[in-house]
Protein backbone atom coordinates (compact mmCIF):
# COMPACT_ATOMS: atom_id res chain seq x y z
CA UNK A 1 0.00 0.00 0.00
CA UNK A 2 1.95 3.43 -1.14
CA UNK A 3 0.58 6.55 -0.08
CA UNK A 4 0.87 9.79 -1.91
CA UNK A 5 1.38 13.00 0.16
CA UNK A 6 -0.92 15.35 -0.66
CA UNK A 7 0.80 18.02 1.50
CA UNK A 8 3.49 17.97 4.29
CA UNK A 9 4.04 20.63 7.22
CA UNK A 10 7.07 19.92 9.46
CA UNK A 11 7.37 21.99 12.67
CA UNK A 12 9.66 21.32 15.41
CA UNK A 13 9.00 21.63 19.18
CA UNK A 14 12.17 23.84 21.09
CA UNK A 15 12.74 24.13 24.94
CA UNK A 16 14.39 27.50 25.78
CA UNK A 17 16.10 25.01 28.58
CA UNK A 18 17.94 21.94 28.08
CA UNK A 19 16.17 20.43 30.94
CA UNK A 20 13.54 17.89 29.76
CA UNK A 21 10.79 19.02 32.29
CA UNK A 22 11.01 22.77 31.10
CA UNK A 23 7.38 23.28 30.49
CA UNK A 24 7.90 26.79 28.55
CA UNK A 25 7.71 25.18 25.07
CA UNK A 26 7.83 27.10 21.85
CA UNK A 27 7.80 25.88 18.51
CA UNK A 28 8.70 26.78 14.59
CA UNK A 29 6.89 26.20 11.28
CA UNK A 30 10.08 24.84 9.37
CA UNK A 31 8.14 24.34 5.75
CA UNK A 32 5.03 22.98 4.19
CA UNK A 33 5.43 21.07 0.95
CA UNK A 34 3.15 19.98 -1.51
CA UNK A 35 3.13 16.47 -3.54
CA UNK A 36 5.81 17.78 -5.83
CA UNK A 37 8.00 19.01 -3.14
CA UNK A 38 7.50 16.40 -1.12
CA UNK A 39 9.12 13.98 -3.82
CA UNK A 40 12.38 16.38 -4.02
CA UNK A 41 12.99 16.14 -0.58
CA UNK A 42 14.71 14.33 2.03
CA UNK A 43 12.42 13.71 4.25
CA UNK A 44 10.63 11.40 1.52
CA UNK A 45 13.43 8.91 2.34
CA UNK A 46 12.86 9.43 5.89
CA UNK A 47 8.68 8.85 6.07
CA UNK A 48 7.77 6.72 2.72
CA UNK A 49 7.82 3.71 4.42
CA UNK A 50 6.50 5.01 7.85
CA UNK A 51 3.32 5.52 6.47
CA UNK A 52 2.36 1.96 5.15
CA UNK A 53 4.13 1.05 8.72
CA UNK A 54 1.39 3.14 10.80
CA UNK A 55 -1.47 2.23 8.62
CA UNK A 56 -0.82 -1.78 8.29
CA UNK A 57 -0.37 -1.28 12.44
CA UNK A 58 -3.33 -3.44 13.70
CA UNK A 59 -5.62 -2.24 16.97
CA UNK A 60 -7.95 -4.57 19.00
CA UNK A 61 -11.40 -1.84 19.81
CA UNK A 62 -11.23 -3.51 23.20
CA UNK A 63 -7.02 -3.67 23.13
CA UNK A 64 -5.36 -6.87 25.77
CA UNK A 65 -4.42 -4.53 28.45
CA UNK A 66 -5.13 -0.72 29.14
CA UNK A 67 -1.49 -0.16 28.20
CA UNK A 68 -1.65 -0.77 24.63
CA UNK A 69 0.54 1.42 22.95
CA UNK A 70 -1.89 1.03 19.87
CA UNK A 71 -5.50 2.10 20.18
CA UNK A 72 -8.42 2.61 18.79
CA UNK A 73 -10.54 6.12 19.48
CA UNK A 74 -13.78 7.53 18.15
CA UNK A 75 -15.03 11.07 18.52
CA UNK A 76 -17.73 11.36 21.08
CA UNK A 77 -21.15 13.24 20.02
CA UNK A 78 -24.22 13.55 21.87
CA UNK A 79 -27.24 11.65 20.98
CA UNK A 80 -28.90 13.69 17.70
CA UNK A 81 -25.63 15.88 16.98
CA UNK A 82 -23.64 15.91 13.96
CA UNK A 83 -20.05 14.91 14.10
CA UNK A 84 -19.17 18.55 13.62
CA UNK A 85 -20.50 19.55 16.75
CA UNK A 86 -16.48 17.27 17.57
CA UNK A 87 -13.75 19.99 18.13
CA UNK A 88 -11.12 17.40 17.05
CA UNK A 89 -13.15 15.99 14.77
CA UNK A 90 -13.03 19.68 12.94
CA UNK A 91 -9.65 19.49 13.44
CA UNK A 92 -9.04 16.74 11.21
CA UNK A 93 -11.51 17.60 8.73
CA UNK A 94 -9.76 21.37 7.88
CA UNK A 95 -6.54 19.13 7.41
CA UNK A 96 -9.02 16.84 4.59
CA UNK A 97 -10.30 19.53 3.03
CA UNK A 98 -7.23 21.81 2.58
CA UNK A 99 -6.90 22.37 -1.28
CA UNK A 100 -3.71 24.85 -0.83
CA UNK A 101 -0.15 24.32 1.22
CA UNK A 102 -1.53 28.00 2.96
CA UNK A 103 -4.75 26.00 3.85
CA UNK A 104 -3.11 22.70 5.11
CA UNK A 105 0.07 25.05 6.85
CA UNK A 106 -2.96 27.20 8.94
CA UNK A 107 -4.57 23.91 9.98
CA UNK A 108 -1.36 22.36 11.14
CA UNK A 109 -1.14 25.73 13.56
CA UNK A 110 -4.24 25.32 14.86
CA UNK A 111 -3.60 21.56 15.51
CA UNK A 112 0.10 21.97 17.27
CA UNK A 113 -1.66 24.91 19.32
CA UNK A 114 -3.64 22.52 20.38
CA UNK A 115 -1.13 20.10 20.79
CA UNK A 116 1.13 22.60 22.42
CA UNK A 117 -1.32 22.57 25.80
CA UNK A 118 -0.66 19.17 26.62
CA UNK A 119 1.30 18.39 29.95
CA UNK A 120 4.77 17.80 29.88
CA UNK A 121 5.31 18.00 26.03
CA UNK A 122 9.07 16.92 25.09
CA UNK A 123 10.84 18.83 22.09
CA UNK A 124 11.04 17.57 18.62
CA UNK A 125 9.69 17.20 15.05
CA UNK A 126 6.15 17.28 14.87
CA UNK A 127 4.81 16.27 11.23
CA UNK A 128 1.70 16.71 9.88
CA UNK A 129 0.49 15.35 6.37
CA UNK A 130 -2.16 14.61 3.98
CA UNK A 131 -2.06 11.41 1.81
CA UNK A 132 -3.94 9.33 -0.48
CA UNK A 133 -4.00 5.12 -1.40
CA UNK A 134 -5.30 6.61 -4.62
CA UNK A 135 -6.02 3.02 -6.08
CA UNK A 136 -8.84 2.98 -3.65
CA UNK A 137 -9.72 6.18 -1.99
CA UNK A 138 -10.85 9.78 -3.25
CA UNK A 139 -9.87 11.86 -0.05
CA UNK A 140 -7.03 11.42 1.91
CA UNK A 141 -6.00 10.60 5.17
CA UNK A 142 -4.27 12.47 7.91
CA UNK A 143 -1.53 11.41 10.14
CA UNK A 144 0.11 13.13 13.15
CA UNK A 145 3.52 12.52 13.45
CA UNK A 146 5.85 13.47 17.20
CA UNK A 147 9.49 12.41 17.31
CA UNK A 148 11.49 13.09 19.97
CA UNK A 149 14.77 14.66 19.95
CA UNK A 150 17.36 12.01 20.77
CA UNK A 151 20.05 12.61 23.29
CA UNK A 152 23.38 11.80 23.12
CA UNK A 153 23.59 11.35 18.97
CA UNK A 154 26.56 12.09 17.18
CA UNK A 155 28.30 11.51 13.77
CA UNK A 156 31.93 10.91 12.18
CA UNK A 157 33.56 13.74 11.50
CA UNK A 158 36.95 14.34 10.20
CA UNK A 159 39.86 13.05 11.41
CA UNK A 160 41.01 15.49 13.93
CA UNK A 161 37.70 15.91 15.87
CA UNK A 162 36.39 12.42 15.05
CA UNK A 163 32.77 12.72 15.99
CA UNK A 164 30.45 16.05 15.87
CA UNK A 165 27.42 16.21 18.36
CA UNK A 166 24.23 16.50 16.49
CA UNK A 167 21.94 18.70 18.23
CA UNK A 168 18.48 17.90 17.17
CA UNK A 169 18.60 14.31 16.03
CA UNK A 170 15.10 12.80 15.38
CA UNK A 171 14.50 8.51 14.78
CA UNK A 172 11.86 7.18 12.86
CA UNK A 173 12.32 4.39 15.73
CA UNK A 174 9.65 5.44 18.22
CA UNK A 175 7.47 7.58 16.21
CA UNK A 176 4.64 8.77 17.81
CA UNK A 177 1.38 8.96 15.53
CA UNK A 178 -2.07 9.39 14.88
CA UNK A 179 -3.80 8.17 11.55
CA UNK A 180 -7.54 9.09 10.68
CA UNK A 181 -9.44 7.90 9.59
CA UNK A 182 -9.29 4.73 10.81
CA UNK A 183 -8.45 1.51 8.18
CA UNK A 184 -9.49 -1.22 9.75
CA UNK A 185 -8.86 -3.57 6.34
CA UNK A 186 -7.52 -2.23 3.36
CA UNK A 187 -10.32 -0.65 1.53
CA UNK A 188 -12.80 -0.36 4.28
CA UNK A 189 -12.75 2.76 6.48
CA UNK A 190 -14.08 3.96 9.70
CA UNK A 191 -15.02 8.07 9.39
CA UNK A 192 -15.11 8.70 12.96
CA UNK A 193 -12.50 6.27 14.21
CA UNK A 194 -9.00 7.52 14.46
CA UNK A 195 -5.82 5.27 15.90
CA UNK A 196 -2.93 6.32 17.51
CA UNK A 197 0.23 5.07 18.63
CA UNK A 198 2.22 6.15 21.53
CA UNK A 199 4.74 3.59 22.61
CA UNK A 200 6.04 5.60 25.93
CA UNK A 201 4.07 5.64 29.26
CA UNK A 202 3.21 9.23 28.64
CA UNK A 203 -0.17 9.58 27.39
CA UNK A 204 0.35 12.68 25.38
CA UNK A 205 -2.35 12.05 22.13
CA UNK A 206 -5.23 10.94 24.72
CA UNK A 207 -4.09 13.93 26.56
CA UNK A 208 -4.41 16.13 23.11
CA UNK A 209 -7.74 14.77 21.74
CA UNK A 210 -9.63 15.53 24.69
CA UNK A 211 -13.25 15.10 22.76
CA UNK A 212 -12.30 11.51 21.34
CA UNK A 213 -13.05 8.15 23.84
CA UNK A 214 -11.38 4.44 23.91
CA UNK A 215 -12.99 1.51 24.71
CA UNK A 216 -12.41 -0.34 27.97
CA UNK A 217 -9.78 -3.19 27.63
CA UNK A 218 -10.36 -6.97 27.97
CA UNK A 219 -9.22 -7.01 31.36
CA UNK A 220 -11.41 -3.86 32.67
CA UNK A 221 -14.11 -5.25 30.66
CA UNK A 222 -14.08 -8.67 32.87
CA UNK A 223 -13.87 -6.70 35.85
CA UNK A 224 -16.71 -5.19 35.28
CA UNK A 225 -18.87 -7.82 34.45
CA UNK A 226 -17.36 -9.87 37.24
CA UNK A 227 -18.14 -6.93 39.60
CA UNK A 228 -21.98 -7.40 38.51
CA UNK A 229 -21.96 -11.32 39.17
CA UNK A 230 -20.75 -10.39 42.54
CA UNK A 231 -23.65 -8.05 42.93
CA UNK A 232 -26.23 -10.72 41.74
CA UNK A 233 -24.61 -12.75 44.00
CA UNK A 234 -25.16 -10.21 46.96
CA UNK A 235 -28.97 -9.45 46.25
CA UNK A 236 -29.65 -13.37 46.04
CA UNK A 237 -28.12 -14.32 48.86
CA UNK A 238 -29.48 -11.37 50.60
CA UNK A 239 -32.54 -10.60 49.21
CA UNK A 240 -36.20 -10.78 51.64
CA UNK A 241 -35.32 -10.02 55.39
CA UNK A 242 -32.15 -9.87 55.68
CA UNK A 243 -31.65 -13.36 56.36
CA UNK A 244 -29.39 -15.47 53.75
CA UNK A 245 -30.94 -17.16 51.32
CA UNK A 246 -29.67 -19.78 49.01
CA UNK A 247 -27.83 -18.75 46.30
CA UNK A 248 -26.41 -20.48 42.86
CA UNK A 249 -27.15 -19.20 38.88
CA UNK A 250 -29.94 -20.94 37.47
CA UNK A 251 -28.95 -22.67 34.34
CA UNK A 252 -32.90 -21.51 32.16
CA UNK A 253 -32.57 -18.12 32.81
CA UNK A 254 -35.49 -18.03 35.08
CA UNK A 255 -35.89 -16.20 38.54
CA UNK A 256 -32.60 -16.14 40.07
CA UNK A 257 -30.57 -15.94 36.52
CA UNK A 258 -27.91 -13.85 35.55
CA UNK A 259 -29.14 -11.37 33.00
CA UNK A 260 -28.84 -11.17 29.41
CA UNK A 261 -25.18 -10.51 27.39
CA UNK A 262 -26.40 -6.94 27.71
CA UNK A 263 -26.19 -6.91 31.20
CA UNK A 264 -22.54 -8.44 30.96
CA UNK A 265 -21.36 -6.57 28.52
CA UNK A 266 -22.60 -3.38 30.11
CA UNK A 267 -20.43 -4.54 33.11
CA UNK A 268 -19.98 -1.88 36.13
CA UNK A 269 -22.56 -2.08 38.82
CA UNK A 270 -26.14 -0.57 38.96
CA UNK A 271 -26.90 2.00 40.64
CA UNK A 272 -29.89 1.39 42.39
CA UNK A 273 -31.09 -2.44 43.14
CA UNK A 274 -34.67 -3.40 42.20
CA UNK A 275 -37.69 -4.83 43.68
CA UNK A 276 -38.56 -5.75 47.46
CA UNK A 277 -37.44 -2.16 49.19
CA UNK A 278 -39.53 -2.75 52.64
CA UNK A 279 -39.84 -0.67 55.34
CA UNK A 280 -38.34 -2.85 57.81
CA UNK A 281 -34.51 -1.92 59.03
CA UNK A 282 -35.44 1.83 59.25
CA UNK A 283 -34.13 4.12 56.69
CA UNK A 284 -31.95 5.98 59.42
CA UNK A 285 -30.70 2.37 60.34
CA UNK A 286 -29.74 1.65 56.79
CA UNK A 287 -28.19 5.63 55.93
CA UNK A 288 -25.79 4.64 59.42
CA UNK A 289 -24.59 1.84 58.44
CA UNK A 290 -23.92 2.85 54.87
CA UNK A 291 -21.93 6.29 56.40
CA UNK A 292 -19.60 3.70 57.85
CA UNK A 293 -19.67 1.19 55.23
CA UNK A 294 -16.79 1.82 52.52
CA UNK A 295 -18.54 -0.61 50.17
CA UNK A 296 -21.42 2.26 49.39
CA UNK A 297 -18.89 3.27 46.98
CA UNK A 298 -18.77 -0.19 44.40
CA UNK A 299 -22.56 0.76 44.59
CA UNK A 300 -23.87 -2.10 47.05
CA UNK A 301 -25.02 0.53 49.64
CA UNK A 302 -26.34 3.14 47.11
CA UNK A 303 -29.71 4.50 47.48
CA UNK A 304 -32.91 4.23 44.47
CA UNK A 305 -35.08 1.49 45.67
CA UNK A 306 -38.31 0.79 43.90
CA UNK A 307 -40.56 1.87 45.68
CA UNK A 308 -43.65 0.19 43.79
CA UNK A 309 -41.84 -2.88 44.03
CA UNK A 310 -41.27 -3.56 40.24
CA UNK A 311 -37.45 -4.52 39.99
CA UNK A 312 -36.71 -2.26 37.51
CA UNK A 313 -33.72 -1.13 38.89
CA UNK A 314 -31.98 -4.43 39.53
CA UNK A 315 -28.99 -5.38 37.70
CA UNK A 316 -30.14 -6.87 34.14
CA UNK A 317 -33.38 -4.70 34.60
CA UNK A 318 -36.52 -4.75 32.74
CA UNK A 319 -39.17 -7.04 33.04
CA UNK A 320 -38.30 -10.70 32.79
CA UNK A 321 -34.39 -10.01 31.88
CA UNK A 322 -32.91 -12.32 34.28
CA UNK A 323 -32.57 -11.77 37.57
CA UNK A 324 -34.16 -8.11 38.44
CA UNK A 325 -37.39 -8.82 36.29
CA UNK A 326 -41.17 -7.96 37.79
CA UNK A 327 -40.72 -9.31 41.45
CA UNK A 328 -37.38 -10.20 41.01
CA UNK A 329 -36.80 -9.41 44.84
CA UNK A 330 -33.44 -6.81 45.20
CA UNK A 331 -31.33 -6.22 48.24
CA UNK A 332 -33.80 -5.29 50.82
CA UNK A 333 -33.58 -2.31 53.82
CA UNK A 334 -33.50 -4.97 56.20
CA UNK A 335 -30.81 -7.22 54.42
CA UNK A 336 -28.62 -3.57 53.75
CA UNK A 337 -29.23 -3.24 57.55
CA UNK A 338 -27.52 -6.37 58.54
CA UNK A 339 -24.15 -6.43 59.86
CA UNK A 340 -23.80 -9.77 57.68
CA UNK A 341 -24.72 -8.18 54.22
CA UNK A 342 -22.32 -4.75 55.34
CA UNK A 343 -19.47 -7.52 56.57
CA UNK A 344 -19.70 -9.09 53.27
CA UNK A 345 -20.06 -6.23 51.15
CA UNK A 346 -17.03 -4.56 52.95
CA UNK A 347 -15.03 -8.20 52.10
CA UNK A 348 -16.02 -7.96 48.55
CA UNK A 349 -14.91 -4.43 47.83
CA UNK A 350 -11.48 -4.95 49.67
CA UNK A 351 -10.85 -7.76 47.73
CA UNK A 352 -11.88 -5.72 44.19
CA UNK A 353 -9.65 -3.29 45.29
CA UNK A 354 -6.83 -5.24 46.14
CA UNK A 355 -3.41 -5.64 43.24
CA UNK A 356 -2.31 -9.05 44.60
CA UNK A 357 -5.84 -11.37 45.73
CA UNK A 358 -6.33 -14.52 47.69
CA UNK A 359 -8.69 -17.10 47.24
CA UNK A 360 -11.85 -16.01 48.71
CA UNK A 361 -13.51 -18.80 49.77
CA UNK A 362 -16.88 -17.80 48.67
CA UNK A 363 -18.55 -19.54 46.20
CA UNK A 364 -19.30 -22.98 44.95
CA UNK A 365 -17.38 -25.26 42.17
CA UNK A 366 -21.06 -24.63 40.21
CA UNK A 367 -21.37 -21.13 41.31
CA UNK A 368 -17.90 -20.10 39.92
CA UNK A 369 -18.46 -22.77 36.86
CA UNK A 370 -21.88 -20.65 36.03
CA UNK A 371 -20.20 -17.35 35.92
CA UNK A 372 -17.53 -18.47 33.87
CA UNK A 373 -19.28 -19.78 31.28
CA UNK A 374 -21.09 -16.81 30.78
CA UNK A 375 -17.89 -14.62 30.66
CA UNK A 376 -16.30 -16.68 28.89
CA UNK A 377 -19.22 -17.19 25.77
CA UNK A 378 -18.11 -13.61 24.73
CA UNK A 379 -14.91 -13.54 25.23
CA UNK A 380 -13.65 -17.24 24.49
CA UNK A 381 -9.64 -16.42 24.52
CA UNK A 382 -9.57 -14.74 28.35
CA UNK A 383 -6.63 -15.35 29.62
CA UNK A 384 -6.29 -16.93 33.25
CA UNK A 385 -3.17 -16.39 35.34
CA UNK A 386 -2.42 -17.04 39.00
CA UNK A 387 0.12 -18.63 41.14
CA UNK A 388 0.38 -21.14 43.92
CA UNK A 389 2.92 -19.83 46.19
CA UNK A 390 5.99 -19.81 43.82
CA UNK A 391 4.61 -21.46 40.78
CA UNK A 392 3.18 -19.79 37.74
CA UNK A 393 -0.02 -21.19 36.08
CA UNK A 394 -1.30 -19.49 32.94
CA UNK A 395 -3.86 -20.82 30.99
CA UNK A 396 -7.19 -19.98 29.55
CA UNK A 397 -10.30 -19.35 31.51
CA UNK A 398 -12.56 -21.96 29.95
CA UNK A 399 -9.53 -24.18 31.19
CA UNK A 400 -11.16 -24.14 34.51
CA UNK A 401 -13.44 -27.21 35.35
CA UNK A 402 -12.40 -29.07 32.25
CA UNK A 403 -8.49 -29.23 32.53
CA UNK A 404 -7.33 -27.19 35.97
CA UNK A 405 -9.03 -28.17 39.38
CA UNK A 406 -8.44 -26.54 42.23
CA UNK A 407 -9.01 -28.78 45.81
CA UNK A 408 -7.77 -28.73 50.17
CA UNK A 409 -5.80 -31.52 51.03
CA UNK A 410 -4.78 -31.21 54.77
CA UNK A 411 -5.31 -27.62 54.94
CA UNK A 412 -3.48 -26.81 52.05
CA UNK A 413 -4.64 -25.94 48.63
CA UNK A 414 -4.32 -28.62 45.56
CA UNK A 415 -3.74 -27.86 41.57
CA UNK A 416 -4.62 -30.69 39.42
CA UNK A 417 -3.99 -30.19 35.77
CA UNK A 418 -4.92 -32.38 32.98
CA UNK A 419 -3.08 -32.58 30.38
CA UNK A 420 -2.26 -35.55 27.08
CA UNK A 421 1.29 -34.50 26.93
CA UNK A 422 4.08 -32.92 28.51
CA UNK A 423 6.44 -31.06 27.13
CA UNK A 424 9.77 -29.50 28.25
CA UNK A 425 12.19 -26.91 27.78
CA UNK A 426 15.54 -26.98 27.11
CA UNK A 427 17.89 -27.90 29.73
CA UNK A 428 17.22 -31.80 30.51
CA UNK A 429 16.11 -32.81 34.19
CA UNK A 430 15.14 -36.13 35.57
CA UNK A 431 11.68 -35.51 35.91
CA UNK A 432 11.38 -36.12 32.04
CA UNK A 433 12.15 -39.96 33.23
CA UNK A 434 9.54 -40.13 35.61
CA UNK A 435 6.90 -42.85 34.67
CA UNK A 436 3.72 -41.22 36.48
CA UNK A 437 2.17 -43.35 39.48
CA UNK A 438 -1.53 -43.51 39.50
CA UNK A 439 -3.36 -40.54 40.53
CA UNK A 440 -5.10 -42.42 43.49
CA UNK A 441 -1.16 -43.36 44.90
CA UNK A 442 -0.20 -39.49 44.76
CA UNK A 443 -3.42 -38.23 46.94
CA UNK A 444 -2.51 -41.62 49.61
CA UNK A 445 1.08 -40.34 49.83
CA UNK A 446 -0.35 -36.28 50.01
CA UNK A 447 -2.46 -37.43 52.66
CA UNK A 448 -0.05 -39.70 54.46
CA UNK A 449 2.68 -36.42 54.67
CA UNK A 450 2.18 -34.20 58.25
CA UNK A 451 0.55 -30.91 57.96
CA UNK A 452 3.03 -28.05 58.55
CA UNK A 453 2.93 -26.77 62.01
CA UNK A 454 2.08 -30.35 63.41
Amino acid sequence: MRFSIQYLSFFVIQSESPKETDTNKRYKHYKTLDHYDYEDSEVKSFLDEEFSRIAKRKADVNPDTAAAPTKIGRFIMEPGQEPESNPNYNLFQRLRVATTKEQFHYACDDVLRSYMDTSAVRGGAFIVAAAKVNELFDEPFVFVLKCDFESKIARISDERSLISKVDMAISARNIKSIQYPHMPEEGMLEPYELKIHQASHARYFEDFLKYVSYEKSKPEIVNDQVLGLVQEYMERKWSGDGTESETGYAADGGAGAMGGPGALQDGGMADAYGAGADAAGGYGEYEAIRERDLSADMGYGAAGYDEAGLGGGAYGGGQGGGYGGQGGGGVSRAARGSGGWAQEAREFEMWAAGDKRQLQEKWTHEDVMGATAHIVEYQPDLELKFKADDIAVRAKMSDYGDSIHIARMNGRYVLLIEADGLHFEKGMSPIELLHPEDIEQVLARMRGRPRPGH
